[in-house]
């Protein structure tokens, strides 16, 4: 194993991600590329900076998770709070109005006051209000699921960093929230329903049971423990409805004794064992590696015509009267 420890706590988040110690530890983030293709795994991991979203984005979007990370291990969100940066843009005398984001004086007020409170999360009024509004909400007025978080709030712990080594692989995980038997994962959905339909849709779209197969399993190595994994699956937009939602049937899922594995966990595995051959062989294939060889090792795509193509049928009527 590295000389790095298993489990790090309070470690700043932007090291966690793209610190040099760690940049040979796989995320579960990282393993989901290789559904693209190993090749693809291989080029975004060495490029990484070809793939970064704008700070902008990555700031606004761990508004939410910063803010659920200062309730779980404060029970406040007073450290959430002291690390927020209102930028208010300065007023253009002859207008009366702010000046533009795209104009030089709000260019320079920017940077000004970026480097004059380092290390602070550059926000707006509008959406610490939205993230405050969503932590009531959920916190209060979803019933039962509110008094569920609650319990998972008094006894969890937010944000800790874990390191594990397997077959001569490195890999790194940060659950959301983790109790002695939980792991819990806080995700936002601008939908207008919570139904299971709408549930299933989006962990299949963003493959959020991969995910969830990933850190039961390296915790398992880690500790020798299956934790059981919950999304809790809030609105961003009004009324702010939450659900508490079990991966149970996605991902591992301990029954009797046994460990029974959904179709997240099964796709994990394959991952998992193709990052690892790739790893130990250096070999990383492009995306002819999902079709099978053929004579004498060819390997040729033989697409099936797709139904919609299939029942697409049309007919030529001549004017046979000339």
């Amino acid at each position: 194993m590295s000389n790095i420890e298993d489990t790090i706590y309070d470690l700043p988040n932007e090291e966690y991600h793209r610190g040099e110690r760690f940049k040979d530890f796989l995320s579960s983030t990282q393993i989901k590329d290789y559904m693209v293709s190993p090749k693809f795994a291989r080029y975004k991991a060495l490029h990484p900076e070809l793939f970064e979203i704008s700070i902008e984005a990555s700031e606004k979007g761990s508004l939410y998770h910063d803010a659920m990370e200062s309730l779980v291990n404060t029970g406040k969100l007073d450290k959430w709070r002291n690390n927020l940066l209102v930028f208010e843009p300065p007023i253009n005398p002859k207008t009366g109005c702010p000046y533009g984001r795209d104009t030089q004086k709000y260019q320079i007020a920017l940077i000004e006051s970026k480097e004059s409170n380092p290390g602070k999360t550059l926000t707006s009024t509008t959406d610490i209000q939205l993230v405050e509004t969503m932590v009531y909400e959920l916190l209060n007025n979803c019933r039962d699921t509110s008094k569920q978080i609650r319990q998972i709030l008094k006894w969890g712990k937010a944000e800790v960093s874990h390191f594990v080594e397997y077959e001569g692989c490195k890999f790194k995980y940060r659950p959301d929230v983790e109790t002695a038997k939980k792991i819990v994962d806080w995700k936002t959905l601008a939908v207008d329903d919570l139904h299971e339909e709408t549930v299933n849709r989006t962990i299949a779209k963003f493959h959020y049971g991969i995910s969830a197969a990933f850190y039961q399993f390296f915790e398992h190595e880690r500790t020798g423990v299956w934790k059981e994994f919950y999304w809790v699956m809030q609105q961003k937009i009004a009324p702010y409805d939450a659900v508490f939602v079990s991966a149970a049937n996605w991902a591992f899922h301990l029954e009797d004794g046994i460990v029974k594995m959904g179709a997240s966990a099964l796709a994990f595995k394959k991952l998992l064992d193709q990052h690892v051959y790739c790893t130990q062989n250096n070999d990383f294939d492009g995306a002819q590696i999902f079709i099978q060889p053929g004579f004498k090792g060819r390997r040729i795509m033989v697409p099936d015509t797709p139904a919609f193509e299939k029942n697409k049928m049309f007919n030529f009527y001549n004017n046979q009267e000339q």
